[in-house]
């Protein structure tokens, strides 16, 4: 029964909440980061934040429930962002060794991190902080190390 619950709680999310994965068009790869960076922000701040808390902590003791969040709501954002992270690198954007996974789960991570430990705020301006120390190193032309 809990897991039917669980679906429900994601059906609602993403009928309220579709995947927004439309962008400005003329981003770079680092500015349609920034831009993602703040939509995953600002919805968790709003009060999706505390059904998405809820189904991922619902989800540790019903992995069905943490399968579907991932596939309806994590999935589409991480697709899209990946893609935008390939073009920047095959653009020349982003250096030739980066890897969009790596680069993608460092910077989503510590933002669901943050939002699920309450390690600090949750703010726009930790997600801009937070990108730029993580793509420093990745943006093509820097010979310095990978942060």
């Amino acid at each position: 029964m809990v897991a039917d619950q669980g679906d429900l709680g994601v059906g609602m999310l993403c009928e309220r909440m579709p995947p927004n994965l439309e962008k400005p068009i003329g981003l770079s790869a680092e500015e349609s980061l920034r831009f993602r960076v703040r939509r995953l922000i600002d919805a968790f701040k709003g009060p999706f934040g505390k059904i998405v808390a809820g189904l991922i902590a619902e989800g540790q003791s019903e992995p069905a429930v943490l399968q579907e969040f991932f596939y309806r709501w994590v999935s589409p954002r991480r697709t899209a962002t990946l893609a935008d992270l390939q073009r920047g690198k095959d653009a020349g954007e982003l250096r030739s060794e980066t890897e969009p996974e790596l680069l993608n789960d460092a910077i989503f991570g510590a933002i669901y991190y943050r939002f699920l430990l309450r390690s600090g705020p949750l703010t726009r301006r930790f997600g801009e902080e937070l990108v730029e120390h993580v793509i420093r190193g990745h943006r093509s032309g820097n010979t310095g190390s990978t942060v």
